[in-house]
């Protein structure tokens, strides 16, 4: 006949298994956060040098070069506000900054029409036989234009807006 033996347990023996179970899972924890910590520094934020711009930060003025002017290509045809009249519109922008300054412009140029658009849609119908109103509006979307080249962290170099083709209809 087999002895059944009684096996007993005390708390001292539970608790140094318990013990070295969580030494194990707090040493893979500090292995995994090092290891975790090692990776963004050497991958992620260790190269200063592409780091973000600061918002805050303002772009710096670029070397005055030669006057060039971009035109773009496509016209603006927008409804004017409050009026069954429709413009049709085609801009060219001019800039003292040289070829640097037209690269950045050429580079944003989604971005720049997205903002003419929404500027010449805000004209009202009845304030387009003002006077001034093509001088008035060019300077408005002078100031689109380098408003969206500082959200780049780009140097506003626009100095004049033209209008190279204006059809109100």
């Amino acid at each position: 006949m087999a002895r059944n033996k009684e096996v007993v347990i005390t708390d001292n023996e539970t608790s140094g298994g318990k013990g070295r179970l969580f030494m194990i899972i707090g040493t893979l924890i500090l292995l995994a956060g090092g290891g975790g910590a090692g990776f963004y520094y050497m991958n992620l934020g260790g190269d200063t040098a592409e780091a973000p711009v600061s918002p805050t930060e303002q772009p710096t003025e670029m070397e005055i070069d030669e006057t060039l002017y971009l035109q773009l290509e496509e016209p603006f045809l927008v409804q004017l506000k409050d009026s069954d009249l429709t413009m049709r519109v085609k801009l060219a922008l001019r800039t003292p900054y040289g070829q640097p300054m037209i690269d950045n412009l050429s580079a944003h140029e989604f971005g720049l029409r997205a903002g003419f658009l929404e500027e010449l849609a805000s004209i009202e119908g009845n304030s387009i036989t003002s006077e001034g109103f093509r001088k008035d509006s060019a300077a408005r979307l002078r100031d689109v234009a380098n408003n969206v080249l500082g959200e780049q962290n780009i140097y506003g170099g626009v100095d004049l807006v033209l209008f190279t083709e204006f059809l109100v209809q």
